[in-house]
Formats: C-alpha cells, sequence, structure tokens
C-alpha cells in the first residue's frame, strides 16, 4: 500500500481537478475541522451496507459518494441533513471510474492494487466528492464491520429509506 494515495483508518488523501494536494489536518481543524471524518462517523451504516452489499452481488470494489451538499464551516453534524449518494464500484469498473475522475494514472494503479488486496468483511475502500475534491479512504479497524452495516440496515430498512423495498 503506498501512503501517498491512501491512509489507513479515517486519514485520506485529497485530489482537486486530478492532482493530489497535501492538506495537514490542521489547516483543515483551524477552518472547520476535516469534515470528512465526521461525515463518515454519521453514515457509517449506508456506507457499511453499500460496501458489503456490492461486494456480495459484484465482487470488490470501492463505494463511491458524491456529497450534493456544500460542506464548510455552518454544518452542523448533530442536526444538519447531508444529501450524498453512495454507489459501488466493483474492480472491474473501477479503471474507467477513476480515470474519468482525472486521477493520476500511478493512483489508478495503486488503487486497483489496494481493492485487489482489502478485506472486504473488515474494510471498506471509500472514495467521496465534494467540493471540487477527491477524498480517498481505507476505512479499517471499525468498530461496526461493513457485514455488521449491512445487517442493521437490513433489519431497519425504513429507517434508512435508501430505495424503495420491491
Amino acid at each position: 500500500m503506498n501512503a501517498d494515495i491512501i491512509r489507513s483508518g479515517f486519514g485520506s488523501v485529497s485530489y482537486f481537478n486530478g492532482k493530489e494536494m497535501r492538506i495537514e489536518d490542521s489547516v483543515w481543524q483551524g477552518s472547520f475541522g476535516y469534515w470528512q471524518n465526521l461525515f463518515i462517523h454519521q453514515n457509517i451504516l449506508p456506507i457499511g451496507h453499500t460496501a458489503w452489499n456490492g461486494f456480495l452481488n459484484r465482487g470488490r470494489g470501492l463505494v463511491a459518494c458524491k456529497i450534493n451538499t456544500p460542506i464548510n464551516g455552518s454544518v452542523n453534524w448533530s442536526v444538519d441533513t447531508i444529501k450524498y449518494d453512495l454507489q459501488f464500484i466493483s474492480d472491474l469498473e473501477a479503471t474507467v471510474y477513476l480515470q474519468q475522475l482525472e486521477l493520476e494514472e500511478n493512483t489508478v494503479s495503486n488503487l486497483l492494487s489496494i481493492i485487489d488486496s482489502y478485506e472486504p468483511k473488515e474494510a471498506i475502500i471509500f472514495l467521496s466528492i465534494a467540493n471540487g475534491q477527491i477524498d480517498i479512504n481505507l476505512l479499517q479497524k471499525l468498530a461496526i464491520s461493513p457485514v455488521e452495516c449491512y445487517e442493521q440496515v437490513c433489519k431497519r430498512w425504513e429507517e434508512f429509506q435508501l430505495c424503495p423495498k420491491s
């Protein structure tokens, strides 16, 4: 795993216009906090559900999240609703998807390698797009596994309203 491309846990690498941006956590903390951690924390059940459901139906891959609400210092994470769309990108679709984001070839190659080697029962490859930036996380050592997220969401389906039940 290349730490320049993806960091474990809740660390991340951001991209803007296809170029890697090194943003130190302290810079984010000084303005309005590292919001990606808060977003992931608030939405881990649907993220984990998407990851495990995708793995069960399509194999290895990553969870892509397009955040439709502008994220700024006025977001109250305990009250405000952040609109977003989750999508599972299988390993077979990942190359084209990542190239469409205009990521550098080295980044695409490293991410594909990570997709091939991560443990789907215990980790999630999470890519978010918000405020014109791409943020990539390898979520692991989670308090609740992707399998448990999937089970919780299935038990409480109506609460999550991911899509109409068929």
